[in-house]
């Protein structure tokens, strides 16, 4: 849960891998290389592909290295990665991690890294499917057991180093995404071989963090291992022990001792509760607004590219930009990580010899209202749900939902490694909004301030969903946190008193324009907020019979007007617990809920017998729910209403 892509530690600006500075310059790159460039912002062209494929198998190793660079520096997303991958240019880079020049060793692994990393999903299968675990587990065995690394001249990292780092990235990004990927790397014992490299002063930062970032995604899912023990002891003593390693190594050290622990916080984790809890506070309680900043302090102007009169100059300049944005990205990471535990332990149960973590079996995502709901969802041990209290881990965790300031964004989105650190921030807040969702639940109403400061929290949550374009991940990691603390307040009645019908509306506009997962949120939202206005006890009055008639419009639409089964079986599902009331009845009647209902039910009924084998698992209960309800609620309304018109 809440996996995060690889953090990526070269010293370059992060969407660029290989480290070409800009798109500019990666058209020069490609028209040295005899390549048109193909930026006219469509996909890359089969001419243009085919054309770097036969330069990638040149004699000379100068177009060698030059088709790879050029290649890497046109990758822009995974539609680019994706025609990339169809053209075969997998099966002819992989040769070359092994070639004789180690430049073209070098920028073979960034081309490779950049097209997995900006390929999402699709593209990783791709690889895989092409054998590019083949190549990039051979180039790691090959080296030697005596290499270190050494700087190069100006401060870089050397050639061998840089594509040590891009293939193990490379291989970061593939497991993170890949379960075969995964045991494909304990088959071949890469974890085992990796070990040997977790000592900084001897292999530098860079390499150290790089294959630690890669061992706390394979140790999700160990197998049939034997490094355990081993792996535990160098990463305690190497990055515990101390108060000197970084906050991303300490918490990126912290995950994979979970992993070896099968996420256990006992005894055997090599690290007390107190020890877990400082890790986390220390990471979450750094300002990744005020990084922001920094980057935006060292974004080159106008007046300094006119005043920097040499080369040496401008390198400086753009020196100080990159370290700026290398420590926000750091930074960022760790949260990142850190966010992820913390949800992690908020929602484990799975064994049930463990007090430290708390069991979550008697409610589903499907659950409406208050039905079968207890307030101590999550019953987190006492003592480990105090000291999180105690750290204020649930305002870290509102804080690091804040975006920087809308100028910060503003100037980042002016420069190309601003954006870059702007999709990072994104990935921050998306996973502030996931381990919301846990910590509310976890947490008690008066753990997190009262119900009026939590309600106000949900305002706010509402306000930043739901106004602008977001994107889907973020609405849904959005919804899903909105959607936790609704539930937690419906058993605060002083909460009805304060809903307005403007914060339904604000809801209802929005249903049309997300995609399922987000839809069904926003409706599990708006059944809560519905059962919570229509209350257990008569009179309905206003406003109350407004929000409740506002609510039930809005799930009737949906349920008849939607062509997603499960969106339907949501919105059904809602209306059910709505109107479950006698007193709901007046409203009932303005909506027409019974008739529009019967017309439904013939037609849901045979979508759900003609889909049913092909929904999936977690989607077939409340379908079925819904079909085995629907014609009960309609004989009962009916028969209500009957009785109330004699």
């Amino acid at each position: 849960m809440g996996k995060s892509k690889a953090n990526r530690h070269n010293k370059e600006a992060r969407d660029n891998p290989i480290g070409l500075a800009a798109k500019a310059d990666s058209e020069d790159i490609v028209m040295d290389c005899g390549v048109m460039s193909p930026y006219t912002g469509t996909v890359l062209s089969t001419e243009t592909l085919k054309s770097l494929s036969r330069q990638l198998q040149s004699s000379s190793v100068e177009d060698r290295d030059c088709a790879c660079h050029a290649l890497a520096g046109l990758i822009r997303n995974n539609e680019d990665s994706c025609a990339a991958l169809h053209e075969g240019l997998i099966k002819v880079l992989g040769p070359l991690l092994l070639d004789t020049s180690a430049s073209v060793c070098h920028s073979a692994a960034s081309a490779l890294h950049t097209i997995v990393s900006k390929g999402g999903d699709q593209a990783i299968k791709l690889a895989i499917e092409h054998d590019i675990l083949t190549p990039l587990t051979a180039l790691l065995k090959r080296i030697p057991a005596q290499w270190k690394p050494h700087q190069a001249p100006g401060d870089k990292l050397d050639t061998s180093t840089a594509t040590f780092i891009e293939t193990v990235g490379t291989l970061n990004v593939l497991s993170e995404c890949s379960s075969l990927a995964v045991d494909r790397m304990h088959r071949e014992n890469v974890v085992s071989m990796l070990i040997s490299y977790l000592d900084v002063n001897e292999y530098g930062l860079d390499v150290v963090t790089t294959v630690v970032q890669f061992l706390s995604t394979v140790t999700e899912d160990q197998g049939d291992t034997d490094y355990t023990e081993v792996l535990r002891k160098e990463v305690i003593s190497k990055f515990l022990a101390g108060k000197e390693s970084s906050p991303l190594l300490r918490t990126l050290s912290l995950l994979i001792l979970l992993n070896l622990n099968h996420q256990q916080l006992n005894s055997e984790l090599g690290q007390s509760t107190q020890e877990v809890i400082e890790i986390l506070a220390s990471s979450l309680c750094l300002d990744q607004r005020k990084a922001a900043s920094h980057v935006v302090d060292h974004l080159p102007t106008t007046r300094d590219e006119e005043r920097a009169t040499d080369e040496m100059e401008e390198d400086s300049l753009s020196s100080r930009l990159n370290n700026a944005v290398e420590a926000a990205e750091e930074l960022i990471s760790a949260q990142i990580k850190s966010l992820e535990i913390l949800t992690n332990i908020c929602c484990s149960g799975d064994d049930a010899d463990s007090n430290e973590f708390y069991e979550d079996e008697s409610v589903g995502d499907e659950s409406l209202g208050n039905e079968g709901l207890e307030e101590g969802i999550a019953d987190l041990n006492p003592e480990l749900k105090k000291a999180f209290v105690d750290a204020q881990f649930f305002q870290l965790v509102i804080e690091k939902a804040k975006l920087p300031a809308t100028n910060i964004v503003e100037a980042l989105n002016q420069h190309r490694s601003g954006k870059a650190l702007l999709k990072r921030y994104e990935a921050l807040q998306c996973m502030a909004f996931l381990c919301l969702s846990n910590i509310v639940m976890a947490f008690e109403v008066e753990d997190m301030g009262g119900s009026k400061e939590l309600f106000d929290i949900w305002c706010g949550l509402a306000v930043l969903a739901f106004q602008g374009d977001k994107s889907e991940q973020m609405l849904e990691s959005a919804t899903a946190s909105m959607r936790a603390i609704i539930r937690k307040l419906s058993f605060h009645k002083d909460i009805v008193n304060l809903l307005k019908l403007e914060d339904i509306t604000l809801l209802c506009q929005r249903v049309d324009c997300c995609q399922p997962q987000s839809k069904v949120n926003v409706l599990q939202i708006l059944g809560t907020l519905g059962s919570m206005a229509a209350g257990v006890d008569p009179p309905l009055l206003e406003p109350r019979s407004s929000i409740v008639r506002g609510v039930g419009q809005i799930l009737l639409d949906t349920a008849c007007l939607t062509q997603d089964l499960w969106v339907t079986a949501e919105a059904m599902d809602a209306l059910f617990d709505v109107f479950k009331e006698d007193h709901t009845d007046p409203v009932v009647n303005d909506i027409q809920l019974v008739e529009r209902l019967k017309s439904l039910a013939p037609t849901f009924k045979h979508r759900v017998h003609a889909q049913r084998r092909s929904l999936p698992a977690d989607h077939l209960p409340v379908v079925m729910t819904a079909r085995d309800n629907l014609l009960r609620f309609i004989k009962y309304k009916t028969k209500q209403r009957s009785l109330t018109t004699r």
